[in-house]
């Protein structure tokens, strides 16, 4: 039998060239076969086998034709040690009998490393050679294979090719390929060569390769399949699903290694076909865990990924929240179909962060994280017409990290102006602009009078008015964008969810500022959170197909009905009174009532008046509006502004908020005007002292204030100043 041709295998390895007409596996060259070459372009398979690797041509080959695979995450690793078991199915697939043995004949097991003097043997086998001494080792080991580091971030993994001298060195995934090649080219199966132009590989910057064997877990396998990749091993534990008339939770949970590690997936689909994804690791060990959440969109023929951060943040840490260190999403990532359809996917950060506690004698808790880092986790890859992203998250131990997207079968904004819109108000507004989203509700940076405040400050918690999604729902309704439409059905998961079995929603972190005046701590109704709830409900609720809507107004106006006869009030006279703003769940005590709480929950009882016809509501009404009558000198600060409080002790503090209490204001003046518009010019004296003192500060006027005072004919009264999205 003939001979493998060294010098020309030290060829082929050093360039991977076959574009000779002329080779040959023998020594003698007379009897050299020809073989045919052929040039070929073609969208790449793989990411880590560009135009520039130098076994690009003999690996492509023994793809296409079946003989060798690559891997699930779009990898071939070709400087990973080629295993038995896979040099034994390309052998077969070549069409070869193939048995792996050493020198003592004895076998090995399918997921050993292949070595040299395995291959070798293998070779004579299953080729039926009659000599061993095949390659020259010593050459291949000389061959410059670094042509591959063109690609950016390409990492070469220490220790497998360091040399083929000994007999039990290993041979990688590359090297198997050519050997293998040039043998089939010698024995007639493979008569054309081919020379390939690849097409069609685009990677981030960012994008980085594993070369090292890794576990791939298929999570989906729907159309956009989601796989879970890690260098530790992945185990499968539970899968519950969880109905709601407008959206299902998929929830998904592994273990990550073996000391305890844990990644929770819960994939929220909407009936529009989108789906929030929402990725977590719970890490309690000291050991640090990688695991990338990576999905293939397929018939891909384009992609854009619109960044946030073309809008620069103008940091503020001066405020009540001081210094908050998250920003915004990191983009949308945009992919058009070959068909030409559109899909879109929002992708967040990852956040990394401490879960922080703190009992109180009662046995109540506040909960809180301390964020260690926000860090972008999005990196992508086409290869050929698949779209590959890869949503990394980093455990470094002891910790927690949050990872999410949303995914959509449509464009998720109705035209560019829209998106670059809402990227530019994320960047002004970044401290009221949900961006930190998880399966649980998403996390925002808590005021410094807050515990349990880590000493970085960098204290996040869920904050029930930013848990359900207004300002989503007035874009919504002006725009009909399909992004809001999303926020808004995962506002009322979060919200159902954060409620649970409870009668209502309870704050589940401590204000020191509560606790230093009162003593009370978490948990606590605080009543203007449930009042703005019960609205959101209300309000848009039905639009979005929610059952029994209308219930958390009527459940809250019930709620400030009782607190007369549990004397969680201030009076005033026999017949007027305040709510208080706070009811505690563990302590007893009666906390302050503040004017923009004051009104607000009239509100509510104007509403549910009007909604169920109760007399109770009105009654409640009536006796906190009589309270403000009796009052209004008091109130009026000599500045024209309104004080923040009113005690127990009925003393008047604090510096009132700059636009919320003039949006109450108005409020309360279009719901009287229908009940009993004898209020009205009370109500008109202090929006126009709140509103002058407005225009004397040069603090402007938000949306609803100017909507709001043309909708009751006082727009004279307009403060002056620019107009603002959110509230100060």
């Amino acid at each position: 039998m003939k001979k493998i041709n060294t010098m020309f295998l030290a060829l082929a390895l050093t360039v991977a060239l076959p574009t000779t007409a002329t080779v040959g596996l023998t020594a003698n060259a007379a009897e050299a076969q020809v073989v045919k070459s052929e040039d070929v372009t073609t969208a790449a398979k793989f990411t880590d086998i560009p135009n520039s690797h130098w076994a690009k041509n003999e690996v492509m080959q023994l793809v296409e034709m079946g003989i060798m695979t690559g891997y699930g995450d779009m990898q071939f690793r070709p400087d990973l040690a080629m295993t038995v078991g896979e040099a034994t199915q390309s052998f077969t697939k070549a069409g070869y009998e193939f048995l792996i043995k050493d020198v003592t004949g004895n076998s090995f097991g399918m997921e050993e490393p292949l070595t040299r003097r395995q291959m070798e043997l293998a070779l004579v086998d299953a080729f039926n050679l009659q000599d061993s001494a095949l390659i020259e080792w010593p050459s291949l080991i000389s061959l410059d294979k670094g042509s591959v580091g063109a690609v950016p971030q390409y990492r070469i993994m220490p220790g497998i090719q360091k040399g083929l001298f000994n007999h039990g060195s290993q041979v990688d995934r590359a090297t198997f390929a050519v050997i293998l090649h040039q043998v089939l080219v010698e024995k007639g199966n493979i008569a054309t060569t081919k020379k390939y132009e690849l097409t069609n590989l685009e990677l981030s910057p960012n994008f980085t390769r594993i070369p090292s064997a890794v576990n791939l877990m298929k999570v989906s396998f729907d159309e956009h399949p989601i796989y879970l990749r890690s260098t530790e091993n992945i185990l499968f534990t539970n899968h519950t699903r969880i109905d709601n008339s407008f959206s299902r939770d998929n929830i998904y949970t592994y273990d990550i290694g073996i000391e305890g590690a844990t990644i929770e997936l819960t994939v929220r689909s909407f009936d529009n076909g989108d789906y929030f994804l929402f990725s977590k690791i719970i890490n309690p060990t000291e050991s640090a865990v990688t695991v990338d959440v990576i999905q293939k969109e397929n018939e891909v023929a384009s992609f854009e990924l619109n960044r946030y951060d073309k809008y620069k943040i103008k940091r503020n840490d001066k405020d009540v929240f001081g210094s908050d260190t998250t920003s915004y999403p990191t983009g949308l990532l945009q992919f058009v179909k070959l068909d030409g359809s559109v899909k879109e996917r929002m992708v967040g950060q990852s956040y990394l962060s401490k879960q922080l506690s703190l009992e109180y004698e009662n046995d109540g808790y506040s909960y809180m994280r301390q964020l260690l880092g926000e860090k972008e986790a999005l990196s992508y890859a086409q290869v050929g017409t698949t779209l590959l992203s890869v949503h990394t998250l980093n455990s470094k131990g002891n910790d927690i990290v949050d990872q999410w997207y949303m995914n959509a079968d449509d464009q998720l904004f109705a035209n560019e102006e829209n998106m670059e819109s809402w990227m530019l108000e994320s960047a002004k507004y970044y401290k009221k602009r949900n961006n930190w989203y998880t399966a649980g509700g998403p996390y925002n940076k808590m005021a410094i009078t807050t515990e349990p405040m880590p000493n970085t400050g960098q204290g996040y918690g869920r904050n029930l008015l930013l848990l359900k999604e207004d300002r989503a729902l007035v874009l919504y309704n002006e725009q009909e964008d399909r992004y809001f439409e999303n926020l808004i059905y995962n506002s009322f998961v979060n919200l159902k969810n954060f409620k649970g079995d409870k009668d209502y929603w309870e704050t589940e972190v401590t204000s020191t500022y509560l606790k230093d005046l009162y003593d009370i701590t978490a948990p606590f109704i605080d009543t203007r959170f449930n009042e703005q709830i019960a609205l959101f409900y209300y309000n848009s609720g039905a639009d979005f197909g929610i059952e029994n809507a209308k219930e958390p107004l009527r459940n809250y106006a019930d709620l400030l009905v009782s607190q007369k006869s549990k004397g969680n009030v201030i009076p005033v006279n026999d017949e007027s009174y305040y709510i208080a703003d706070y009811f505690p769940i563990a302590q007893q005590v009666t906390t302050h009532a503040s004017m923009n709480h004051v009104l607000g929950g009239m509100n509510v009882l104007l509403m549910a008046y009007n909604e169920f016809g109760d007399q109770k509501y009105l009654d409640t009404a009536q006796a906190i509006q009589t309270a403000i009558v009796a009052d209004k000198d008091d109130w009026i600060r000599d500045n024209g502004d309104i004080w923040y409080r009113i005690s127990a002790l009925r003393d008047y503090k604090g510096d009132d908020y700059k636009h919320l209490t003039l949006e109450d204001l108005i409020n309360s003046y279009k719901l009287w005007k229908d009940i009993d518009p004898t209020y009205l010019p009370l109500l008109e004296e202090m929006i126009a002292s709140k509103a002058s003192f407005l225009s004397n500060e040069n603090l402007g006027y938000t949306t609803k204030i100017k909507n709001g005072l043309r909708d009751i004919d006082l727009s004279n009264y307009l403060p002056k100043g620019e107009e603002r999205t959110d509230a100060l």
